[in-house]
C-alpha cells in the first residue's frame, strides 16, 4: 500500500464505490463533532482530539473499518452492533449502509471521553 502524502492521493487511490462510502462517512463525522481533527495517522484517516486519536477508519474490499481507540467501546456497544461483523477494536460499516447517526455520535461521545481520560 503506498503511503499517501495527502487527501486527494487517499481517495485518488480508492475505486468510487469506496470513495463516495468514505467521503459520506467523513462529513458525517466532520458535521456530528466539528472539534475533531481529520488527519493521516498510520496510513490511515484519523480524527483526532487535541493530541489523542478519537477515530479511525479504513476501507476495504467490502467496507468501511471503522477503528475504535478504547479497548472497551465494542464491548459497550455489543448490544447494538447486531447484524454487524466486528472485531476487538473495529466494527465493519458496508459501503451501502445508511449511517446510524446516533450510532455513529455516540460512539464518537465514547471515543471522546476516553481521550480526555487516557
Amino acid at each position: 500500500m503506498p503511503k499517501y502524502a495527502s487527501f486527494d492521493e487517499f481517495y485518488a487511490a480508492l475505486n468510487p464505490h469506496q470513495e463516495q462510502a468514505v467521503r459520506r462517512f467523513v462529513d458525517h463525522v466532520v458535521h456530528a463533532a466539528p472539534d475533531l481533527e481529520l488527519v493521516l495517522a498510520w496510513n490511515q484517516p484519523m480524527f483526532k482530539l487535541g493530541t489523542r486519536y478519537v477515530l479511525g477508519f479504513m476501507p476495504t474490499a467490502k467496507h468501511i473499518n471503522l477503528l475504535t481507540i478504547a479497548d472497551d467501546a465494542i464491548t459497550h456497544f455489543a448490544g447494538r452492533l447486531t447484524g454487524f461483523t466486528h472485531g476487538t477494536r473495529s466494527i465493519a460499516l458496508p459501503f451501502d449502509w445508511d449511517i446510524d447517526t446516533a450510532l455513529v455520535s455516540d460512539i464518537i461521545e465514547f471515543q471522546r471521553q476516553h481521550a480526555q481520560v487516557s
